[in-house]
């Protein structure tokens, strides 16, 4: 009697077990939501992912990215750049759920605001000249300069004009970095991401120095959730 009893038990238990055994596979995090400062955003920028499979060590990524640039700013010859970037790529990760290597490729297609200045020097009279000199607050606020020649006795004024276009800009991006899945869902990603670009109108310079304007490379943190 003690024998049925306990392999009535057993059988009981049984059913109760099985979703146990297969919980992890089955909770498997293939989606997540991340911030992600520097980058490929390349200031700041909201990204989701999505593995190939369940389980899947690939992944796809889009976002949403901010930028901004002053002084050489990420396009030639302008003074300051706004952009609003959107990265999509491919990664793949190396090691287990929680803590893996990951690497990964894309591209960053962005339309950017740019603010050029440009110089304009406008000859005077030497009346006018003196009346500026005099009273610089009946002149307009772009004045920046006044020029007299000794040689020639000629004056001017120098007029400074700030153009703003919008364009068109791209540049490649690896990644390589650390990730850290919690099993809460807490997701947290470290690392840099190289760019490349091959130049022309369009070629967005993300680099620190002019003499590597087309390859650089640009850290990043990211803190987000899987699920």
């Amino acid at each position: 009697m003690k024998r049925k009893n306990l392999f009535l038990i057993t059988a009981l238990c049984l059913p109760l077990t099985l979703p146990a055994q297969t919980t992890d596979d089955d909770n498997a995090k293939d989606h997540s939501v991340y911030l992600e400062i520097g980058g490929a955003s390349p200031i700041v920028g909201a990204n989701y992912e999505q593995r190939f499979g369940k389980n899947s060590h690939w992944g796809v990524r889009a976002g949403l990215g901010f930028g901004y640039s002053s002084s050489s700013g990420f396009f030639v010859g302008s003074t300051s750049t706004r952009g609003w970037t959107v990265p999509v790529g491919v990664n793949y990760l190396v090691g287990n759920k929680k803590n893996s290597l990951e690497v990964g490729v894309g591209v960053s297609l962005g339309l950017y605001n740019l603010h050029n200045n440009e110089v304009y020097v406008e000859n005077v009279s030497e009346e006018t000249f003196k009346d500026y000199m005099a009273n610089p607050q009946n002149y307009p606020d772009n004045i920046f300069s006044a020029y007299a020649s000794d040689d020639t006795h000629g004056y001017a004024l120098g007029y400074i004009y700030t153009k703003s276009k919008n364009e068109f800009g791209y540049y490649f991006f690896g990644n390589i970095g650390y990730r850290h899945v919690a099993k809460s869902g807490f997701m947290f990603r470290v690392g840099v991401t190289p760019t490349l670009t091959f130049g022309g109108k369009h070629a967005v310079y993300c680099g620190f120095s002019d003499d590597f304007k087309n390859l650089s490379a640009i850290p990043y943190i990211g803190f987000g959730w899987a699920f």
